[in-house]
């Protein structure tokens, strides 16, 4: 058999065109790199973790350590880059989100309130900058080990809390007429709730571990079986509903995810071009609404359905309507005074709280329909693409239910783009763990052409 006869050889993978080849390190990192970057992901995952309980703390000072905290992490995320070796490694933001982000910057620009909006949006840009920074650099593995050590901490404080200092770890709040909800050191039972499902998330997916039925496999095992039902424990004796709902929902996710990785392997699942549909019910909700809001008042017009949050939305939809296109200005509606703008839209204690309890209204009327669409497109429509594209790394299947529990979770809490909230941090290194995990396409076996 002649060369010109022989089948081609299939060609097993190649970086995508908006992957990171022009921002990974052509050379071996040093040692002190890997430290830095892994002991700065420790300290921030701390520093947000512990954000519930420093942010309702007066104590100026513990604030002021915070955020120390946060620049001291940037500082050493970028010395570990060693930027002066290879400027492009600091090119760590993906271009979806650096537009999304770079309308929220644009819109300070007529923001009711914009020194108030620039402090939450350094904040919010340089956990988002450091965390994808950390996550690209640090080893898919131990990145996922160091949240698995964290989180199980975490949980292990909670419950100390809860059975040795009941005044801290119950709530004496009342819920629909319940009292001492278990909250843990996190001061709320929604905070609370969300670190104990994505706990039971992570644990629950195999990413991280070693194979199930390998003999390392099976001794962790018995370990993740004990920490999932910790957590769906505490997590239900929270009665966090969104937490319990959307956790549900979105372990199934990763379990569909993990089927499909069995059954195709490295082929992509779809045409990326599908993801599109994902942002089409919420533009047609702002192009609706923005026409007329009278079928969504109506929608909501029950004050105590979702606990009351229905008196929130209606003042969101009301202050959505008077500037559709741009909004207030990022950060420009919650806790800027008592003549912030949801004074003028909602009654008694529903214009006095401090985030919408939907990401999506808060930042439809932040940043109007051009910028909750550019956002969408950034942490929705691109990463479906990614997920699309193909590869079974169990990572992967880690990164889509993180990113569907962050985005389910945003439907009755608010955390989207918001500072160092919860949902936002696990939300970024979902994008980052996609980003990452599926940089390289699959192509069809005996072909040229990408799969």
């Amino acid at each position: 058999m002649t060369d010109m006869d022989t089948p081609a050889a299939p060609e097993a993978f190649r970086l995508a065109r908006v992957s990171r080849a022009r921002t990974v390190h052509r050379d071996k990192r040093p040692r002190w790199a890997e430290l830095a970057s892994q002991a700065a992901f420790v300290v921030l995952m701390i520093l947000c973790m512990s954000a519930p309980w420093v942010t309702d703390e007066v104590d100026s000072a513990l604030k002021q350590f915070r955020q120390i905290g946060y620049l001291t992490v940037l500082l050493t995320a970028i010395v570990s880059l060693r930027p002066w070796r290879n400027p492009q490694a600091l090119l760590v933001v993906p271009w979806p989100l650096l537009l999304a982000l770079g309308w929220c910057w644009f819109s300070l620009t007529w923001a009711l309130y914009p020194a108030a909006g620039l402090r939450r949006l350094v904040l919010t840009t340089i956990v988002a900058w450091s965390l994808l920074a950390l996550v690209r650099e640090i080893a898919v593995n131990r990145m996922i080990n160091i949240l698995h050590v964290l989180l199980a901490a975490l949980l292990a404080t909670n419950y100390l809390a809860v059975f040795l200092f009941p005044a801290i770890g119950l709530d004496p709040n009342n819920y629909d007429g319940v009292t001492n909800l278990w909250r843990g050191v996190m001061g709320q039972k929604n905070f609370v709730g969300f670190a104990c499902a994505i706990t039971a998330i992570m644990f629950s997916l195999g990413a991280g571990f070693p194979a199930w039925n390998s003999s390392a496999g099976r001794r962790l095992l018995i370990v993740r079986v004990f920490v999932v039902v910790a957590a769906v424990i505490f997590l239900l004796q929270s009665e966090s509903k969104t937490s319990i709902g959307i956790g549900v929902f979105a372990i199934l996710i990763g379990a569909l995810f993990t089927y499909l990785a069995t059954v195709k392997g490295q082929r992509r699942l779809a045409a990326p071009g599908w993801a599109w549909i994902a942002i089409v019910p919420f533009a047609i909700v702002c192009v609706g609404m923005a026409i007329d809001a009278t079928p969504y008042l109506d929608m909501i017009s029950d004050p105590a359905a979702f606990t009351g949050r229905t008196q929130i939305w209606t003042g969101l939809i009301k202050a959505y309507v008077e500037q559709p296109l741009l909004g207030v200005g990022y950060g420009s509606l919650w806790d800027v005074g008592p003549d912030g703008p949801m004074t003028l839209y909602a009654k008694n204690w529903a214009s006095r709280v401090s985030q919408g309890h939907n990401g999506y209204l808060d930042m439809l009327v932040q940043v109007g329909a051009i910028g909750l669409l550019l956002i969408l497109f950034a942490v929705l429509v691109w990463p479906l693409q990614r997920l699309l594209r193909g590869g079974d790394h169990p990572a992967r299947v880690l990164g889509a239910a993180m990113l569907f529990f962050s985005l389910g979770h945003n439907f009755t809490e608010s955390s989207l783009f918001d500072r160092d909230g919860q949902g936002q941090v696990f939300l970024m290194i979902a994008i980052a763990l996609l980003w990452k995990t599926t940089a390289a396409v699959a192509t069809v076996e005996g072909s040229r052409r990408p799969a």
